[in-house]
């Protein structure tokens, strides 16, 4: 795909370049969108949403940054917006969580999929997944998080430490649970 060319044809609000963005985004934007969204549907929602946000704007988009970042920033904003709009709010505790972040990911972690890692994040309390997916996996700073969030600065790095000591200790139970699963197997063979 010629992704100028898609991008010139749907600034001339052309449908059948409409439909290749479409086609072409839709698959990973829907992650995207599902990673802040626990429910298929408003998923879908903020997918709809981005899409005519992007053939709104556009136009305005003026190819001096990554398209793929542009819009990911637009799927990430609907997302929580369609989040806030169903909660009320996006509530982020404002307390400093004092224990200290982990510095070290356990070595059993790494023999975990993406989607085992996902289904952790998934259970993290949502305002540190939240911050954990848009700190760790979209790349915004704590500052960009602050501000999209209106939250503190503090805030954002207190959440994110708070999902990195719950991960961790996600990890360690899994590895436990496994471990204990090969004793009671290793017992039965014996």
């Amino acid at each position: 795909m010629n992704l100028k060319k898609v991008i010139q044809g749907c600034k001339d609000q052309d449908p059948v370049y409409q439909e290749k963005l479409v086609k072409h985004y839709a698959p990973s934007l829907l992650r995207l969108c599902s990673r802040y969204l626990y429910d298929d549907h408003l998923a879908y929602d903020a997918l709809q949403d981005c899409f005519m946000n992007v053939f709104k704007y556009i136009g305005g988009y003026r190819e001096e940054g990554k398209f793929d970042a542009w819009i990911k920033r637009i799927a990430v904003n609907c997302a929580l917006g369609v989040r806030k709009k169903m909660s009320g709010s996006i509530n982020i505790d404002d307390i400093e969580y004092t224990n200290e972040a982990p510095t070290y990911v356990p070595d059993y972690a790494s023999q975990f999929s993406e989607k085992e890692i996902l289904n952790l994040v998934n259970r993290l309390p949502t305002s540190a997944a939240t911050i954990f997916n848009l700190y760790v996996v979209e790349g915004y700073s704590h500052k960009e998080i602050a501000e999209l969030l209106d939250i503190k600065e503090s805030s954002s790095r207190s959440q994110l430490t708070r999902a990195r000591v719950k991960m961790v200790e996600m990890i360690e139970e899994k590895k436990e649970a496994e471990s204990f699963r090969l004793d009671q197997v290793q017992i039965q063979y014996q």
